[in-house]
Parts: structure tokens; sequence; C-alpha cells
């Protein structure tokens, strides 16, 4: 007699004892562990308190439709991996509206905060893009800055300096409230 039939001779109750420790380790392995960690992985984040600041820089986002070219969801997908790690449940927690976004013409913002950490790369970049990023498609969006004389421009305060095209000669470009919210609101947005 073979070891295996050697086991189906011995009583019932060491069969059904043997059958239902096989599954309830194949339930655990299978269904409960997994469903745990998912919990875990998608559990609620705390929702910090959110600056004014930041507060209108989210409203001029929505405002200027920028969700209509930028996403703030990464894909589990080898193409987005430059943008961090993919997007979980749990990071639109709080968020109202979630931003996610409609398509994706220029890059994912949802770690912008992370990827590009410069404030006044942020302004040259909302100023014209392209004094940045030479073949960018994005819009400029010249009207969330003074356009001053080099002279008039107040001691101390941020001004961006380009030359031409993008201002004229003499010129610099004084950043406006608004300019500083959405630049604040993207410095914000970074993955938990």
């Amino acid at each position: 007699m073979t070891r295996f039939e050697h086991f189906f001779s011995r009583s019932a109750l060491t069969i059904y004892l043997s059958v239902g420790a096989i599954f309830t380790i194949l339930t655990l392995l299978v269904a409960i562990d997994p469903a745990i960690r998912l919990k875990q992985e998608n559990a609620a984040l705390p929702i910090a308190a959110i600056d004014a600041t930041v507060a209108r820089g989210r409203l001029i986002y929505m405002a200027e439709g920028c969700g209509y070219c930028h996403s703030q969801l990464v894909r589990p997908a080898l193409i987005d991996t430059p943008y961090g790690r993919p997007s979980r449940a749990a990071d639109y927690a709080g968020a109202r509206p979630p931003l996610v976004g409609t398509q994706r013409n220029g890059p994912d913002l949802s770690a912008v905060g992370e990827r590009q950490t410069s404030h006044v790369w942020n302004l040259y970049h909302l100023f014209n893009p392209r004094s940045m990023v030479p073949g960018s498609i994005m819009p400029a969006y010249p009207w969330y800055f003074d356009i001053i004389d080099t002279s008039d421009a107040p001691a101390g305060a941020l001004t961006l300096v380009l030359d031409e095209p993008f201002l004229p000669g003499g010129k610099v470009a004084l950043p406006k409230s608004a300019a500083l919210d959405l630049v604040a609101y993207l410095l914000s947005v970074k993955q938990p």
C-alpha cells in the first residue's frame, strides 16, 4: 500500500481535519490576507488643515481648467513611473472635488510638489512655460503678473527677469497674489 492510500484508509475524522486545515490555510492566503492588506492600503489618510493660500490656489487651478490638460492620477502603468506610485482611493479622501483630471496633455501633477520644488521655477513656468520648457504646449498666464519697468520694481520683491521675446527690454514681471497662490497649491500637491 502506498502512502497516499494509507492516508485515505484512516478514519474519516482525520481526513476531514486535514481537508479543513488545508482549506483554512488557503483561505487565509488567498482571501483574508489580501483583503486585510487592501483595507490598510486604502484607509483614509488624515486630512491636514489646508492653508488659505493653498485653498485659493486650488480654486484658481480649477477656474483655469488645469485639470483638462493635467491629471492628478498616476496609473499602475510603466509609463507613469516617473510620476510616483500609483494613486489610491485614499489619496482623494477629503478633496472636494477630487481633482483627478480629464486627460493628460501635460505631465501628471499628483506629486508635482515633490518633483518640482522650486517656487521661482514654477512662477517662471506659469508666466510663460516656454521660458522653462521650450517645447511646451501649455498656454502662458501673463495676467497673473504685472509687467513693470526694472527701475520701478520694489526693493526685495520677487521679480521675473526674462529676455525677449518673453519680456520687452527693461521690463520685469512682478507676480500678483493669485500667481503666488497657484504656485503654493502646486507645491502642496504631494503623494502621502
